[in-house]
């Protein structure tokens, strides 16, 4: 074999490790109950805020800047409470209709790395004031 069709099949193996390596680590949206199943594996989880039995955001910039922790409820009534050791909570996260988690169930909490706040309140007044016109 020539030497340009060796290096061409290493090229080739190395693109495939990558693409299957890739494709184990995808994650895919699950319900907490799902995530809970899985402990260690990196998810994403829907939720919105919960705030009922007087459940609240936990967070203390005096006492740990980056210690927030609160309690989601996602569309199946599952619930848990979520840990991000990232800094403090996302604006109008209080408001939010639902979040994107991003992290890892453990056996007390998810550990979240990531959150996407959606907050239609923004919208909802520009589709107020369109269809007014």
């Amino acid at each position: 074999m020539k030497t340009t069709h060796i290096i061409l099949l290493i090229v080739i193996a190395v693109g495939i490790a990558i693409l299957a390596t890739s494709i184990t680590d995808a994650s895919t949206y699950d319900s907490v109950n799902s995530a809970k199943a899985k402990p260690g594996k990196y998810v994403h989880l829907i939720g919105k805020l919960d705030t009922s039995n007087g459940r609240h955001i936990e967070y203390d910039a005096l006492k740990n800047p980056n210690y927030l922790s609160f309690h989601i409820v996602d569309s199946l009534g599952g619930s848990t409470r979520v840990v991000y050791m990232k800094g403090k909570p996302p604006t109008d996260m209080e408001r939010s209709e639902r979040m994107v988690l991003k992290g890892k169930m453990t056996d007390s909490a998810f550990l979240c790395e990531d959150i996407l706040i959606k907050c239609p309140s923004k919208y909802t007044e520009e589709k107020a004031k369109i269809s007014s016109k």
